[in-house]
């Protein structure tokens, strides 16, 4: 999956706990209410009426954990939350595997107030009474809540009506301005080429052979012409969803699913076979990084950073601060154009959609640890108003963004520090534990408007031009485009994803084996000597995953989705 990045938008729990999945939030109350889905109006005037209540601003502490270590209360977003709702946060750094570090904590009893989980820990968490339904909480201190979830406020129950967890809703109806498809190739070899019109892996495949051997070493250390990263769970992200996207499908993880519903290894399917001897090709062509198998993703940023990787499958979060690193380095013409590549010219590209909310991972929980936990949503509750939105994501008026001619605009000072800080997001105070796929503190979605008739957040078209270099303008110009987003197809809706539910319990022992035995046999399909190693490699590798119980998992899967899809439309009473 693409975390993240995506960095991925809605779910929810499985079948057993649809609704952990999509949501995670706050709440001490032990009942359920089983009300009907809010009608905007409805939730618009209690919301009103909330905000006319004076709030309790009464100074309180809770405990969130993070795995993030630049995260901190000690700025000026934070503070102006405190001052608003009297709430604080202490953060619970966990260093090291932050999986393992919440089942510890689930074993022991002693866990923060708050913690951000994905859907296979809510369960866990709910299974063992470590957290609180919100349902109570939220009717009575979620008015902000009900008003922005509308429509799909029934997404946030489980099968058993509980809503256990709380992330973002996304409002909005179009691609975000900052995103990007996700194949990336150099601006100078772009540039050396003619600024050709790159469709397929062939065309890459060709354009970055004749650079190499133009240019066999940059700065003196070999060119490499396509890198990836297989090490620790970098792995599905670097071989698994490249198929996906040059196929133009919607992502799914590690699964693909047919017109008739059913669910799909995507690593055995054809357009593996295709995607693996593309990369064979690159092995056997000396244009494959050759630490490929053993490189984790730090390591192939590195290479990244230094200007000699020409091309990969590397989506915006993989990227990271790579480009900030070369431009700083003097060596704009190495940072990345961003385009969609396919398998075949003239693929209809479906791989462009949104969900309804920002579940899948880190979902807000409220364990039965916390005290108060009515002043948890009232917290959240703040953050999902327009108010708490402005705040949370323009940051501070006056130094963050100005009002001009009645709309919000960065003021030059912040668009200058984050364009030379990094951890600017940090100081500041807008970037948050994670709140769900769609972005920090509860996001919205990109090109959401709120009720003043302003944008949400500050990621327009205008604001993401403005961040870029003149180089990154001029290229894009080749192409007769302004901002990457416009090589992306139009967007669909769509319920979910798989990768965000929560596979039955008959998954498991199969998973394993099918994932170890893919790692372990893959490297030697790419690294094939020739067509005919390739071929006995391949059917080595498909036989014996066949044989780890592939058939039962794809149909275990294939019901997962199927349940989910009825239960979705049966919330939405659609």
């Amino acid at each position: 999956m693409l975390q993240k990045k995506r960095a991925r938008q809605f779910m929810l729990l499985s079948v057993s706990c649809m609704a952990a999945i999509t949501f995670s939030g706050c709440t001490s109350s032990t009942t359920t209410s089983e009300s009907a889905s809010p009608k905007a109006t409805s939730a618009e005037s209690t919301a009103t009426a909330a905000a006319s209540e004076k709030p309790n601003v009464t100074p309180i502490t809770f405990s969130m954990s993070t795995a993030d270590n630049k995260i901190t209360w000690d700025n000026p977003v934070s503070k102006k939350l405190t001052e608003k709702t009297g709430v604080s946060l202490k953060y619970d750094l966990i260093v090291g595997d932050e999986k393992q570090k919440w089942d510890i904590w689930l074993a022991g009893g002693d866990y923060p107030d708050i913690i951000p989980l994905d859907p296979v820990h809510i369960k866990k968490y709910k299974d063992a009474g470590a957290i609180i339904p919100l349902n109570d909480l939220i009717d009575k201190y979620g008015p902000h809540i009900k008003e922005k979830y509308g429509e799909y406020y029934n997404l946030l129950k489980s099968e058993d009506g509980k809503i256990d967890s709380i992330s973002s809703v996304l409002l909005n109806k179009e691609a975000s301005p900052d995103a990007s498809p996700n194949f990336i190739v150099q601006y100078d070899v772009l540039k050396e080429a003619g600024y050709p019109q790159i469709k397929t892996l062939d065309q890459l495949f060709d354009i970055i052979s004749n650079y190499v051997k133009n240019h066999p070493k940059i700065d003196g250390k070999e060119t490499i012409g396509y890198s990836a990263a297989m090490a620790d769970w970098i792995m599905d992200a670097q071989f698994n969803n490249p198929i996906t996207f040059a196929a133009g499908l919607p992502d799914h993880g590690n699964f693909r699913i047919g017109s008739d519903g059913k669910v799909t290894y995507n690593p055995l399917t054809d357009d593996a076979k295709t995607y693996d001897a593309f990369l064979n090709k690159l092995y056997t062509n000396n244009l494959l990084d050759k630490e490929t198998f053993s490189l984790n993703l730090d390591g192939m940023r590195a290479k990244m950073a230094q200007g000699r990787v020409l091309a990969a499958f590397a989506p915006a979060w993989v990227v990271g601060d790579t480009e900030k690193s070369l431009r700083a380095a003097g060596k704009p013409e190495r940072a990345y154009a961003h385009i969609p590549i396919y398998f075949k010219d003239g693929t209809v590209d479906h791989n462009n959609t949104i969900t309804p909310t920002g579940a899948g991972t880190g979902q807000w929980v409220i364990t039965k640890n916390a005290k108060n936990p009515e002043r948890i949503i009232q917290f959240i509750d703040y953050l999902f108003s327009d108010e708490g939105q402005i705040l949370t994501h323009w940051g501070i008026e006056g130094s963050d963004y100005a009002v001009v001619n009645g709309k919000r605009q960065e003021t030059k000072e912040k668009i200058s520090k984050v364009a030379s800080d990094p951890d600017y997001a940090y100081k500041s105070g807008l970037k948050s534990v994670s709140s769900g796929t769609a972005g920090d503190w509860f996001s919205l979605g990109n090109g959401t408007k709120l009720g003043d008739g302003d944008y949400a957040n500050p990621v327009t078209v205008d604001s993401v031009v403005a961040n870029y270099d003149d180089m990154t303008k001029d290229v894009l110009a080749k192409y007769g485009k302004k901002v990457w987003a416009d090589f992306l197809p139009p967007v669909e809706k769509v319920p979910g994803y798989l990768w965000q539910l929560t596979p039955p319990d008959s998954t498991k022992v199969p998973q394993q084996k099918i994932s170890g035995d893919w790692r372990k046999l893959v490297p030697k399909v790419v690294m094939s000597k020739d067509s005919a190693e390739f071929e006995n490699n391949w059917k080595l590798m498909t036989d014996t995953i066949s044989k780890d119980g592939l058939a039962a998992y794809e149909a275990d899967f294939t019901k997962l989705w199927a349940d989910f899809n009825t239960s979705y439309h049966k919330q939405l009473g659609k």
